[in-house]
């Protein structure tokens, strides 16, 4: 019975690590990219100087573990079950009985639910495991006078670090085993009868913690990060694949798998094979002052090489989260590639001061004489043209100017062809398809063969004709087919065979309404 608390804990470790290493993970890779502790005086200072700032500061130096995720996941598991272990310590210390309801425990495993969710911060674990430390300290204390005067400088010192509800909640963990190992069950002490009786009531809790774990598990929240760290590291694949599995429409998804379909050629061919909710902001994110896309409008800019925008999305992304890894470190790149190697110096120096980024940020020092950074290339100023100012709400403008400076800008062409399509602007598709020329597609794109379809529908044969395509015989007998079951009014079988066509966007899914926009 002596060694039944630390079995215990041993296993609720091991299995919160399993938890944390493979379903729970992408929390762990969240929080790592929202917090950067930085070793320097300043950064310690600036914490110390308000109220909680020391249990932020001690949280940050945690976090920063997570970036290797097998063994942030132990110690974070290590870290909620240590809660248990103390809790059921300090019981045994301060009442001379055992937890025979195991009320121990129930912090923990409200802990793990609560870990479901990447709102839920961090430093309530080291803040709850921080006054449990504190508090054993100060019952350890054998002397009267200096248990009172200790007890009140831990309390005041635990206030002003953690907070006051913080603490609050930690004296309620700690008095409520107290209270029932003191008055309720302290009339058992057969080491028999204490493990039978303790036994049922560690499988009702787990079996209670497992119901709500299955039923709390946000799998949306967890593709929806994993897919955004896919983008980060350009795995393409791994979007899509989040995609095609992802229940339900999101347009970050879609901002998302746009990206990806373009990086793997089949945007004009498979756009409509994926949900496009929110029609041509689909593609991008129009800026509405949103925390929480401002982290990821930089994405489609850089890609296009508009980094002065990507620019401004990344410091407003600093502005809302801090001076984080990803922040800095895009901050840093956008900055080397726009020649403002003093403005980059500042925020490389800022991430030598982390830990594990230190590598990273001496790397692009070395970048800064030359101004270039691998993967990124920046519009180039046109000597004599007044300053241009990125249309925020709408990327429509700056993807034609983009076309007009560089016609061989596959990504633009691309982008812009899908933004008239989203958009129900067939006439304006047809009048740019032009541009196409200047690639070497082995065919016209099966959508892009669909919308002009749509426009030769729409005009004299001379008009059409002006254009210099053709819409072959099988598109055509497609569009036939595809209108015949939309007559015959079988919706359920017209989606299954044309719900990745241009039409059926047009006329069903598209968030403009089924008509046409001429202008």
């Amino acid at each position: 019975m002596k060694k039944i608390d630390y079995f215990v804990f041993t296993l609720i470790t091991l299995i919160f690590s399993y938890l944390f290493s493979g379903p729970l993970s992408y929390i762990l890779y969240y929080q790592e990219q929202h917090h950067l502790f930085l070793f320097s005086n300043a950064n310690l200072s600036k914490h110390l100087i308000v109220q909680g700032g020391l249990l932020s500061y001690m949280t940050d130096f945690i976090i920063q573990f997570f970036y290797f995720p097998l063994p942030g996941s132990i110690l974070f598991a290590s870290l909620i079950s240590l809660i248990y272990l103390i809790n059921s310590f300090l019981c045994k210390h301060i009442t001379g009985k055992a937890d025979l309801l195991q009320l121990s425990f129930l912090p923990a495993f409200y802990f793990l639910i609560c870990y479901e969710s990447i709102e839920f911060p961090v430093s309530w674990v080291v803040g709850v495991l921080l006054g449990l430390l504190a508090i054993r300290a100060i019952v350890s204390i054998p002397f009267r006078y200096a248990w009172w005067l200790s007890a009140v400088l831990l309390l005041a010192a635990l206030i002003y670090s953690a907070g006051p509800l913080i603490v609050l909640v930690i004296l309620l963990i700690v008095a409520v085993p107290c209270f029932f190992a003191r008055f309720v069950t302290h009339r058992i002490t057969n080491d028999k009868t204490i493990l039978l009786f303790s036994l049922p009531v560690l499988l009702l809790y787990a079996g209670v913690t497992f119901y709500f774990f299955v039923h709390s598990y946000s799998t949306r929240e967890r593709q929806m990060i994993e897919a955004g760290k896919c983008v980060k590291e350009k795995d393409w694949n791994g979007v899509l694949a989040i995609s095609a599995r992802y229940h339900g429409t999101n347009q970050l998804l879609s901002y998302f798998t746009n990206m990806a379909l373009y990086h793997k050629g089949r945007m004009p061919y498979d756009l409509f094979k994926y949900a496009q909710p929110a029609g041509v902001e689909s593609l991008y994110l129009p800026w509405k002052s949103d925390s929480r896309q401002s982290e990821y409008g930089h994405f489609i800019y850089e890609e296009l090489g508009y980094l002065n925008e990507a620019h401004r999305w990344a410091f407003e992304a600093m502005v809302v989260f801090g001076e984080t890894a990803p922040n800095l470190t895009n901050l840093i790149r956008y900055n080397i590639a726009n020649n403002r190697p003093l403005v980059a110096q500042r925020f490389i120096n800022i991430l030598k001061q982390s830990l594990f980024y230190k590598k990273e940020a001496i790397a692009y020092e070395r970048m800064l004489p030359s101004g270039k950074v691998p993967g990124l290339k920046a519009l180039s100023h046109q000597e004599g043209k007044p300053a241009r100012f990125a249309n925020v709400m709408n990327l429509g403008p700056e993807l034609r100017y983009l076309c007009e400076r560089d016609s061989s800008d596959r990504m633009a062409f691309e982008y812009l062809m899908s933004d008239l399509l989203l958009s129900n602007q067939v006439v304006r598709f047809a009048e740019n398809l032009g541009r196409i020329r200047a690639f070497s597609y082995p065919a016209l794109p099966t959508l892009y063969e669909e919308a002009l379809y749509i426009y030769k529908l729409g005009v004299d044969e001379k008009t059409f004709n002006s254009l210099g395509f053709s819409v072959s015989k099988q598109t055509e007998i497609r569009f036939n087919a595809y209108y015949k079951l939309l007559k015959s009014g079988n919706m359920q079988l017209l989606k299954e065979q044309f719900g990745d066509t241009y039409w059926y966007y047009l006329n069903f899914t598209s968030p403009y309404g089924s008509k046409i926009i001429n202008k």
